[in-house]
């Protein structure tokens, strides 16, 4: 599946509209620029404009596609996640792919704008929120994808999500705080797939992926946390750049394979496709991955998703869940 697929194997997306977070730098600038040399309409979901301004201008140049937009979103607020999302369905328009791209590795304890720890908060709740409450609308433009990014980094967890502690900062460590995102992003995946497989919708086409160990500004917490043999062994022989991490990503969210092979959710043990890449300098290549027995974990998921669910309507005013 996907052996030899590249960027330039990235189909026509005329008429298609698209949401890719944290699409101001690395990977996420990367797939915005691509998505838009092939003519779909981009919203690049970012926390200010200031910075992603001067990308929308190079990707306009760059691409001779002036349907490339700033849409606010900071994933540590879920205000301004719910803004977002609102903003959005304001305008009508259809949604054909959503990249939750955006996120932060191991950085030191820190809790967003509601109170949860900043990982947890943006790696998992903010995106949770923003795609159910886009859903109807990525329902309604069917065939449509939502590509999550997650990690192999995802094992790093001791065994479970250890929500209660999530915010003590006694008990917090970056490595296992990043590696408890991950394994959200992967159950939540399953979990989503799963209820719209029960609502009989087919065509959404749900998948996380592991791009690789990407140089990107990612790293810049990681760097202080890591001892320096390790990274310099990553950044040396194994770091791939971003133009090469954003191949997963692309193939996810515009292969016709996606949908020719049903790549989506599963809920058995071979799961939804986390992608991985070959180390450099090898070639790129998208195949479904091993995860953790964590990641496999229904109950897990389904507790997952209801504690979600509820911390969402304790922080969102008028929040009554998502309509799956």
């Amino acid at each position: 599946m996907g052996q030899s697929f590249s960027i330039e194997d990235v189909p026509d997306m005329t008429d298609k509209v698209c949401v890719v977070t944290g699409a101001n730098t690395g990977m996420g600038k990367v797939c915005a620029t691509v998505l838009a040399k092939k003519g779909a309409h981009v919203f690049l979901a970012c926390r200010t404009a200031f910075k992603t301004n001067p990308v929308i201008a190079e990707i306009k140049s760059t691409t001779g596609n002036d349907k490339v937009e700033f849409l606010e979103l900071d994933l540590l607020s879920l205000a301004s996640v719910t803004s977002c999302a609102e903003t959005f369905k304001a305008r009508k328009l259809p949604l054909h792919l959503l990249l939750n791209n955006a996120g932060v590795m191991a950085s030191p304890f820190s809790l967003s704008a509601d109170g949860l720890e900043s990982q947890f908060a943006t790696n998992h709740v903010g995106h949770f929120l923003l795609t159910t409450q886009l859903l109807s609308i990525l329902e309604a433009s069917a065939p449509s994808r939502i590509v999550v990014v997650s990690s192999m980094g995802h094992i790093i967890t001791y065994g479970g999500l250890g929500l209660e502690d999530l915010n003590d900062p006694n008990k917090y460590n970056p490595w296992f705080a990043y590696g408890r995102s991950k394994l959200a992003n992967i159950l939540f995946v399953r979990e989503l797939t799963k209820k719209l497989e029960a609502k009989g919708v087919k065509n959404v086409y749900v998948n996380a992926n592991h791009p690789g160990f990407v140089a990107t500004d990612l790293h810049r917490h990681a760097e202080a946390t890591t001892p320096k043999f390790i990274a310099d062994f990553v950044t040396n022989y194994i770091h791939i750049s971003p133009e090469v991490g954003a191949v997963t990503h692309m193939y996810l969210a515009t292969s016709p394979e996606v949908e020719e092979k049903d790549i989506r959710g599963q809920d058995d043990s071979h799961l939804f496709r986390i992608l991985a890449i070959s180390p450099r300098p090898q070639v790129p290549t998208a195949k479904p991955g091993h995860i953790s027995w964590a990641a496999r974990d229904d109950k897990l998921a389904e507790e997952l998703w209801a504690w979600t669910v509820n911390t969402l309507k304790e922080k969102v005013p008028g929040y009554s869940g998502p309509t799956i």
